[in-house]
């Protein structure tokens, strides 16, 4: 388990033991209710704390891609949680400061919660059961958003709910903690766009078979990324403000950078439709730990389809003295498809340590571990493998390379689903 993940169960556990002396004079539901109920008041803390996307937390879990996805385990246990506490309802003679704010934490409490438990479903379904209705991304962050306001709607609850202990206890205290970090992290969500955006302007735009290819110049202070990494960008025109995380394919040291996006969805192909030269942008980032410094000495990075943007703008920084030995492969259903190949080769002709295949897999067939291992410069089972790409693909390959005794050392991806 990362340390970002211990510290966070460990946070909301050592919650339900504060409860236990707060309230073990009242009775075993109770107690199981309230311990409940405080652990997810916790997680719901630092779930705002993690949306706030501070850059420590990449550290701690081991990049921000899996931050998002520890963030939705999050607001599972939230939910069952809060369940829990709902119908464990407690039975005591409790404190209240009055009457009057007693009942409305009350009502708060109890229309937070309905709509907490429709928010987090939403949070966490991402397709309608039994069917094939996906619900659609704009919806699911503009509701998501919300969660914030009915946290605050949740901290005033059990701030001024009546309770079985005073406001000296260690767990109000604990509790309290909590309450001003989760309002203090939402509050700063809602000025990152203003906080930690820069401006670009796109002075040129590519529709490549495979992707769309947009350049853009910055208009002040240069996006900091470094290769391998992703970012947020919106464009400022109308169907086309909604960020969304991508990688950068490509960064300057004079801050331009590239984007090759492919049109996978709604928003994508409404970008590839839309966008223009011309255009104004917000980018925020870099995120990420996707970065081949990180790896071994012998690295085998392998893309599929789309996933190859971060190995681009790394394979543009390779200057053949980082001491490692890179095979590049880099797999598309159709040579049309491809993009950067020009990279890619002439840094092969240009450096020592890098090596390059493309795979057709139109011509050349499926890819599979026994081609990969065949076709590599660099001995798998002695390598790093670099992935980006369908996980179908990877999981394939790396069960594949298992079975014929090709194992790489470690196998190094990004998680790239942030619902």
């Amino acid at each position: 388990m990362r340390m970002g993940a211990f510290l966070v169960w460990s946070l909301m556990a050592i919650a339900a033991l504060l409860a236990v002396p707060a309230v073990s004079h009242t009775n075993a539901l109770t107690t199981f209710s309230l311990m409940a109920s405080s652990a997810a008041f916790v997680g719901m803390g630092i779930a705002q704390f993690m949306a706030a996307r501070p850059p420590f937390l990449e550290t701690l879990f081991g990049g921000l891609d899996r931050v998002y996805h520890f963030h939705r385990r999050i607001g599972i246990s939230v939910l069952i949680l809060i369940l829990i506490h709902y119908f464990l309802k407690p039975d005591f003679k409790g404190l209240a400061l009055t009457s009057g704010l007693n009942q409305l934490a009350a009502s708060a409490g109890k229309y937070a919660f309905y709509s907490f438990v429709v928010l987090l479903v939403l949070s966490i379904v991402k397709i309608v059961p039994r069917t094939k209705i996906e619900i659609p991304y704009h919806l699911w962050r503009y509701t998501h958003r919300l969660i914030g306001l009915l946290f605050v709607l949740v901290a005033f609850h059990q701030m001024f709910i009546k309770r079985p202990y005073d406001g000296t206890a260690l767990l109000a205290a604990y509790l309290n903690a909590f309450a001003a970090l989760g309002i203090l992290s939402y509050a700063y969500t809602q000025l990152l766009p203003w906080l930690r955006t820069r401006g670009y302007e796109i002075f040129d735009v590519a529709r490549h078979d495979g992707a769309t290819v947009i350049a853009a110049r910055p208009l002040g202070r240069p996006l900091r990324a470094k290769p391998g990494q992703f970012g947020f960008l919106r464009v400022l025109k109308s169907g086309l403000r909604e960020p969304h995380p991508f990688t950068i394919a490509g960064i300057d040291a004079n801050g331009i950078v590239r984007f090759a996006i492919k049109p996978l969805g709604d928003y994508t192909q409404a970008l590839r439709e839309g966008v223009a030269v011309g255009d104004r942008l917000k980018l925020e980032g870099g995120y990420g730990r996707f970065n081949h410094r990180r790896g071994g000495k012998k690295q085998i990075w392998l893309a599929g389809g789309i996933g190859v943007t971060p190995f681009l703008a790394m394979a543009a920084h390779l200057t053949g003295d980082e001491g490692q030995e890179i095979h590049m492969v880099y797999c598309v259903r159709d040579r049309r498809e491809a993009i950067g190949l020009e990279t890619f080769q002439k840094q092969a002709e240009r450096l020592g340590n890098f090596s390059f295949v493309l795979h057709d897999s139109s011509a050349d067939g499926r890819l599979d571990a026994t081609k990969l291992a065949a076709g590599s410069a660099i001995d798998p089972a002695e390598a790093d493998l670099w992935f980006c790409g369908p996980p179908a693909l990877r999981e394939a390959i790396v069960k594949g390379l298992k079975d014929i005794g090709k194992g790489p050392r470690r196998v190094e991806f990004e998680q790239f689903q942030f619902r």
